[in-house]
């Protein structure tokens, strides 16, 4: 009994203490050292990826709408 109460107090400590070391190293690359972004940067990077890719595929479509405007005018 006390052995396991001491084996789950243990590996709750390693687990917190874990826990809190990811959070300093995430925290010090972003505040300190500047080698990663912030989260809210990320999020508003990605953004612009999905409005680049909606963009990206208007265009696509407006082109081929185009090319087969321009190939039915020369058919004719």
């Amino acid at each position: 009994m006390f052995l396991e109460k001491l084996i789950r107090a243990g590996q709750a400590w390693h687990e917190e203490t874990l826990a809190t070391l990811q959070l300093n190293v995430v925290e010090f690359l972003q505040d300190e050292t500047r080698d990663l972004p912030a989260m809210a940067e990320v999020e508003l990077f990605y953004e612009q990826i999905a409005k680049l890719q909606c963009a990206e595929l208007a265009l696509s479509e407006k082109l081929n709408r185009l090319t087969v405007q321009i190939t039915q005018g020369k058919m004719t």
